[in-house]
């Protein structure tokens, strides 16, 4: 997988990002949960466009609260050309 993200999420993202601002692990969590009800997210994609320090840790909580989320590995290439194992997380829908 390429390193960008597609124009689709960034578009969503960026309008998460301003809805829902602030450092905070619980604004980060609530970023994170936002960007999970519309589309599956990898690490990447949740440092780079939601500016979440640490996905997995966020991830981790939200999970704590009882959010069935689901991870599938990955592999991204970076800016420099490095590929990486990251998770993509998903959020499991009720049915």
């Amino acid at each position: 997988m390429d390193k960008k993200i597609p124009p689709h999420k960034e578009v969503a993202l960026s309008e998460i990002n301003a809805n829902y601002k602030g450092d905070s692990a619980t604004q980060q969590c609530e970023r994170l949960l936002a960007g999970l009800r519309l589309f599956s997210l990898n690490t990447f994609e949740a440092s780079r466009a939601l500016s979440i320090y640490y996905p997995p840790a966020r991830i981790f909580t939200l999970r704590e609260q009882g959010h069935p989320i689901d991870t599938i590995w990955e592999t991204i290439i970076d800016e420099n050309g490095g590929r990486h194992r990251v998770g993509c997380y998903v959020l499991r829908r009720s049915i």
